[in-house]
């Protein structure tokens, strides 16, 4: 699988100020900013290298659920 991020341009060849990735020569998305268009192509070949980034994956537990607070407990701190 071939992914390329290019500027994107129009069907008649017209420049634009927005990027593509392109999969085997497909279009795939279009974004505004090339860091967008890189996030995309990194996303579909799994190679993730932030380490601040998680990929969400099924969980291998299927009961475990995230914890929430009960009604009427503050989740936050206040003065």
């Amino acid at each position: 699988m071939k992914v390329e991020v290019e500027k994107y341009r129009k069907p008649d060849g017209y420049a634009t100020r927005y990027w593509s990735v392109l999969v085997d020569g497909e279009l795939l998305a279009v974004t505004l900013y090339r860091k967008g268009a890189e996030a995309v192509a990194r996303a579909i070949t799994n190679s993730n290298i932030d380490p601040h980034v998680t990929l969400l994956e099924d969980s291998s537990n299927p009961v475990a659920t995230p914890h929430k607070p009960a009604a009427g407990v503050a989740t936050y701190r206040t003065r």
